[in-house]
């Protein structure tokens, strides 16, 4: 009987306790925040170059995480980082040499600037030229030479082009290849400058007003 008693007034003592308190929205969405970034993991960027500093230290700049998230696809973004940095380098030359010299074919000649040269050469039908090389060049070699890359029987951008000046010695080569990728991300910057200041001057090189 002295049970039945003490199992009822624990009961009715049980009634006046609240609730457990709930955590707090924010904590939830960081405790989840922070099981999501553990299981995307992190990206060893040493293991590749390009996050060297100029002056010593790195500084790998991944604000997205992309190479956290995805470290299968890092031999495609750096594959598709050399290709525009590359392209870049070039254009970047070219939006500067037509201000002194001149290619032979009256489309080339008189006064225009930055993407007019790209109406003229649609206008010539040389341009449909271009697309042509470009598309086979990337059908017979660029999609062979990215599937290489991904299966890990390339390194990303080696066409084995110029061979003869890659160095030897691994540390020289880690220092020619971030040269490479620090050139091709400021020619990056340096096209979308020009073609920027060329539209608001309507001027070539040196685009001044």
């Amino acid at each position: 009987m002295q049970k039945v008693i003490v199992a009822l007034l624990l009961g009715a003592a049980a009634a006046f306790v609240g609730p457990a308190p709930r955590a707090a929205p924010a904590a939830l969405r960081a405790e989840a925040a922070e099981v999501a970034e553990t299981a995307e993991g992190t990206f060893d960027y040493s293991s590749i170059a390009g996050g060297e500093a100029g002056m010593g230290g790195r500084y790998d700049f991944d604000p997205m995480n992309f190479a956290g998230r995805y470290p299968g696809m890092v031999p495609w973004f750096r594959e598709a980082e050399l290709k525009h940095g590359r392209m870049c380098m070039l254009a970047t030359i070219g939006m500067v040499v037509p201000a002194f010299v001149r290619v032979p074919g009256e489309q080339f000649q008189g006064s225009y600037i930055g993407w007019e040269a790209h109406d003229r050469l649609v206008a010539s039908g040389a341009l449909g030229q271009i697309l042509l090389f470009v598309g086979l060049f990337e059908t017979l070699a660029g999609i062979p030479a990215v599937v290489a890359t991904m299966n890990g029987e390339r390194e990303a951008g080696d066409f084995d082009f110029g061979g003869t000046f890659k160095p030897t010695d691994p540390a020289e080569l880690r220092r020619k290849q971030t040269a490479e990728l620090k050139n091709g991300r400021l020619a990056m910057l340096a096209f979308s400058g020009q073609v920027t200041q060329a539209a608001l001057t309507h001027h070539d090189a040196p685009f001044l007003w």
